[in-house]
């Protein structure tokens, strides 16, 4: 014998049916007590959404001093500082800028773990000896070298190190 099937539940109502079904059973004269309410409750959203950002800067600011952080913590900081101000896509651009026309990233990665930010890139070109003449010709890419090169789909990707 088959268990009789039962109509689903009916689904809970949201809040704006209680609000819905709340404002009908209230008497007219209260109407507007509710509509001053609801136009008095609408700025209330960004309000409380400044202050409670205000908090939690509040709180970010006073949390604890680089004496007190982490060992990681403190490397982390000072590679972010090492980056610069903007951060991670000004050295993105400069780097970007040494290629050679045919050169493109394959990808870009900045280590911390060691106290020093290393710079770690993978550049696809079909001709790695230009890649090197032009990293080797622009001051800043000074820093940056090849440290090896693998065979990609028709192009050699060549491994890149440095400082940011």
């Amino acid at each position: 014998m088959e268990p009789e099937k039962l109509p689903p539940p009916d689904p809970a109502p949201s809040l704006a049916d209680q609000l819905g079904r709340a404002a009908r059973r209230m008497p007219v004269s209260d109407g507007r007590a509710l509509g001053w309410a609801l136009a008095l409750m609408l700025p209330m959203g960004p309000i409380l959404t400044t202050l409670g950002a205000e908090r939690l800067a509040a709180r970010v600011a006073a949390a604890p001093s680089a004496s007190g952080a982490s060992a990681d913590d403190r490397a982390e900081r000072h590679a972010l500082a090492r980056l610069g101000p903007a951060g991670f896509a000004p050295t993105l651009d400069r780097v970007a800028r040494l290629l050679p026309p045919e050169a493109r990233l394959v990808s870009v990665a900045v280590d911390r773990s060691e106290g020093e930010a290393v710079l770690t890139a993978e550049i696809a070109t079909a001709d790695p000896d230009r890649l090197r003449a032009a990293l080797s010709r622009d001051p800043s890419g000074a820093k940056l070298r090849a440290v090896g090169e693998r065979r990609g789909d028709g192009v050699l990707i060549v491994s890149v190190e440095g400082e940011p």
